[in-house]
């Protein structure tokens, strides 16, 4: 299938008042492009931060700082750097930037963050690859950390494993710049309105002491998680080494040595969220993404080189809207914000400056006592030396949480319903069941991800806000393996040949109407293809192609799109769906796909 999907020219009703008639009247902003680059390089469709006019305060933050990949399961050693706010430049401001420069010298699945006072500023899986020039650029907008960014900190940043993999040695290492550019107030990009506190939330470490005057709470979750979209049910990954899915020639994240084979054996199943709990109570559902990884097996290595899948290089995190629970996270003492898979959020409220203490209360939960198991169909059997059948795993969510707080200015109810569809359909044929004869291995998979979350806030009869969002991530990916995996003594080596295609888009909607100023609505269509045949007797067929569209009712308009053949960039197009064919974006928008907390529009 080829990856069209040009958006039609966004509609919607335009924003009104004088507010809304000063932003109209301003230039737009066209975000850096994406980095380009020839064969050898690394390339991303991905569109840079739009930025207000004039010259930013810049804080450097590192220069050229070599990480090295923390060993799995040690203790993780960040490096430590410190903050200090921009002399002569002080808050509020219009816009804050992060610029990131990355360069990878090593060849394992690996990832880089960067903290500041526990909050998570980027983080992004690193894009190795051999005999290339592993250079690249990522830029966040990190305007809502506004608050944390007054202040002086200690930061961390670090390298550590993309994901846990036996025997996985720390060999990786990187080299990082990171600044910030600070956008001063004026009357074309005014200060933007931004969260009050900020609150980091990591494994391991959840209990946090709030403050008591909370009046919106929203969670930030880095939620990109590679591999869980390929696994089994334990019935068919239960038997370690004796299972047929415990294979060299399934998909995986390392070269095999020994008997150890890739992740992809795993059992548990192929279903992923991350619910939010709030003190125990579930307060929150935040889908997977499902991140592709580097190379699905080092069998066909470099397979998405020069350009990458989406979300790849820059982890966007996903907002769950938990202002329903601000009245419980009001309540004295501290507060734990659980989370049901590993990852790392942010959480961000917004106070009432004129309350000492907000009361208020958790009104209506549907979520609580909610089915969390998906329903599994599993139809493998095993007819002679060959297991064939499918893996059909889908779960439906349909709840509604509602809390309200008693604030200075009134009574403030929010009413979050969350619908969404998940469904992850496999199919397998596997031949040659004994080890070690595994001689062929299928698997194709048809991943469909979808959530709308509307949130809606009302003071008295007055509609504060009514935001709609939603995410969807569809996923297929096909992939053949065979040949001898033995080699006689025990050792499981990569099959001789392989083929492999996916097919990636996160697609984003989002409409916001804020009382007095009419609805703003953007979209996102962010694609990627590649596929692959490799074996002996012939090199490679290697070709891939990403489209990244961003559009919004305000005359916005981003796209760019590359193809690539054999691992070097064959064609470019940029602003091909924009008017005169040229990008232009508004300095406030979020072309990234980021959360949008409409700073700008107060």
């Amino acid at each position: 299938m080829k990856l069209l999907f040009l958006a039609r020219r966004a509609v919607g009703a335009a924003l009104v008042g004088p507010f809304a008639v000063a932003l109209a009247a301003q230039p737009t902003s066209t975000p850096n492009s994406p980095l380009q680059a020839d064969s050898a390089g690394v390339t991303t469709v991905a569109p840079g931060v739009p930025v207000p006019a004039g010259e930013p305060c810049v804080v450097n933050l590192l220069q050229n700082v070599t990480l090295y990949e923390q060993t799995p399961g040690s203790d993780p050693t960040p490096t430590a750097y410190t903050y200090s706010p921009p002399a002569g430049c002080r808050g509020p401001w219009a816009k804050v930037v992060l610029k990131v420069d990355l360069q990878d010298s090593g060849d394992d699945p690996t990832l880089a963050y960067i903290r500041l006072a526990g909050i998570e500023m980027f983080r992004g899986s690193m894009p190795s690859y051999a005999n290339r020039s592993n250079t690249w650029h990522v830029e966040r907008d990190v305007t809502d950390l506004s608050s944390l960014l007054t202040q002086a900190h200690a930061g961390q940043v670090a390298l550590i494993p993309e994901q846990t993999i036996w025997e996985n040695m720390a060999t990786d290492q990187a080299a990082v710049s990171a600044q910030l550019l600070f956008y001063r107030a004026s009357s074309s990009a005014p200060a933007q309105k931004t969260p009050d506190a900020l609150f980091g939330v990591v494994p391991g470490n959840n209990t946090i002491s709030l403050p008591h005057n909370i009046v919106r709470a929203y969670l930030d979750v880095y939620n990109q998680e590679p591999w869980w979209y390929t696994c089994v049910t334990d019935k068919e990954g239960y038997a370690f080494y004796g299972s047929a899915f415990y294979s060299a020639a399934a998909m995986g994240a390392q070269a095999e040595f020994a008997i150890n084979a890739p992740d992809q054996g795993c059992g548990g199943g192929s279903f992923a969220e991350i619910e939010v709990r709030i003190d125990g109570t579930p307060a929150g559902v935040a889908p997977v993404f499902p991140l592709m990884p580097r190379a699905p097996s080092t069998a066909a290595p470099n397979l998405d080189a020069p350009e990458q899948p989406s979300q790849r290089v820059n982890y966007v995190p996903y907002r769950v809207d938990l202002t329903p629970f601000a009245a419980i996270l009001n309540e004295a003492g501290p507060h734990t914000v659980s989370l049901s898979r590993p990852a790392d959020a942010n959480l961000l409220v917004y106070q009432d400056k004129q309350s000492v203490r907000v009361s208020g209360a958790v009104t209506l939960n549907t979520l609580t006592g909610a089915a969390s198991s998906p329903a599994v169909i599993d139809t493998i059997h095993q007819v002679g030396d060959t297991a064939l059948g499918h893996i059909s795993t889908s779960l439906d969510r349909d709840f509604t949480i509602t809390g309200f707080v008693n604030t200075s200015q009134g009574r403030l109810e929010t009413t979050v319903h969350q619908a969404s569809q998940f469904k992850n359909y496999q199919v397998f044929y596997l031949d040659g069941l004994q080890f070690p004869n595994f001689r062929y291995y299928r698997q194709n998979l048809w991943l469909t991800s979808h959530t709308q979350q509307h949130s809606h806030r009302t003071r008295g009869n007055v509609v504060l806000d009514d935001d709609i969002l939603t995410a969807s991530y569809p996923l297929q990916l096909r992939w053949n393996a065979s040949g001898d995996v033995d080699d006689g003594d025990g050792f499981e080596l990569g099959p001789t040949e392989t083929s492999v295609r996916v097919e990636q888009h996160r697609n984003l909607d989002a409409t916001y109407l804020k009382g007095g100023f009419g609805r703003y609505t953007s979209r996102v269509r962010d694609g990627f293809v590649f596929s692959r045949t490799y074996g002996s007797g012939e090199s490679s067929n290697w070709k891939g192609q990403a489209q990244y569209v961003f559009r919004d009712n305000r005359g916005s308009c981003y796209q760019s799109a590359v193809t690539t053949l054999n691992g070097a960039i064959a064609t470019e197009t940029s602003g091909a769906c924009c008017a005169d064919g040229q990008n232009h974006v508004r300095w406030y928008t979020h072309p990234d796909g980021s959360p949008d907390s409409l700073g700008w529009l107060h």
